[in-house]
């Protein structure tokens, strides 16, 4: 940790067991950056305390010169976050759970950054199978960000609107940061921290120049791919993938409870996992 977060740790740990000792809090969580190590000079801390009966009404407060936000929580909201992590249901046929844990995708975030306080010092909150858990749904988040960027990307560079391409290019290359960072069992912290996270060697920027053969989409697909396989890996066979006419032409992977899926905007085209290596197969060579 650099300077930055080692006093906000000390600061976090004071105003922990001040809390504790009162009685305000049964369990004092710390959450987000800071409890991965990452802080600058300006940052808060995130602190939750977790709270039996009518949920009090703190307020920030500052100490030794830095914000500590304070929340209260109820067990039974805790409770309800971690049921998520429990099971992956997404299918094709019936989303409304992904619609659910989608729309609770931050504050699965910082219960699974999160850390109790006691005996002096800071301990994961979930066990290992609720942050796989958490990887899970992470990984899916991103993957349908990605595939929603793809879609507005590919109408944009058909029509030739290079400067909005432009800015979804630099969304994309984010969410493709944050997608591995998930696949590598990470929290998806924000996007100032995922460098950090990442530790991946540089990688050219998404540069749609070849629009006759879209060859330039190919390293998109590729690491949409390799993140989605390492979390449900593939053991079958290779097998001749769908046809596609132009494989590379916006097509991204998915992967729900009921299969992997071939998407380009609303089209969805059930494939196996032998059909999924083919279709990785054609993307990785060179030319159209």
């Amino acid at each position: 940790m650099n300077p930055s977060a080692r006093l906000r740790r000390e600061i976090a740990d004071r105003v922990a067991q001040a809390l504790l000792a009162s009685g305000e809090a049964r369990e004092v969580w710390l959450e987000g950056a800071l409890a991965c190590g990452f802080a600058h000079a300006a940052s808060d801390i995130d602190l939750r305390g977790i709270v039996d009966g009518a949920l009090p009404a703190w307020e920030s407060r500052i100490v030794d010169g830095v914000r500590v936000d304070l929340q209260a929580q109820a067990p039974q909201r805790a409770e309800e976050l971690r049921h998520l992590l429990r099971s992956f249901d997404v299918r094709r046929d019936d989303l409304g759970s992904f619609r659910r844990v989608r729309a609770s995708m931050h504050d699965l975030m910082c219960l699974r950054t999160a850390l109790s306080y006691g005996s002096r010092r800071w301990n994961p909150v979930l066990d290992p199978e609720e942050r796989q858990g958490y990887r899970r749904w992470a990984v899916a988040d991103q993957a349908e960000v990605a595939a929603s960027l793809a879609e507005d990307l590919t109408g944009l560079v058909e029509d030739g609107l290079a400067e909005p391409a432009d800015v979804v290019c630099r969304k994309l290359e984010t969410c493709l940061t944050a997608l591995e960072c998930a696949a590598a069992g990470h929290p998806v912290l924000g996007d100032k921290w995922l460098p950090l996270l990442a530790g991946a060697p540089f990688r050219p920027p998404i540069d749609p120049a070849r629009t006759e053969t879209w060859e330039w989409f190919r390293p998109v697909q590729r690491r949409v791919t390799s993140a989605l396989l390492d979390c449900w890996p593939v053991d079958d066979p290779l097998q001749k993938p769908p046809n596609l006419n132009a494989p590379d032409a916006g097509w991204l992977p998915q992967r729900y409870a009921d299969g992997w899926f071939l998407r380009r905007g609303d089209v969805h085209i059930p494939i196996t996992g032998g059909q999924l290596l083919g279709w990785l197969s054609t993307v990785s060579t060179d030319g159209a």
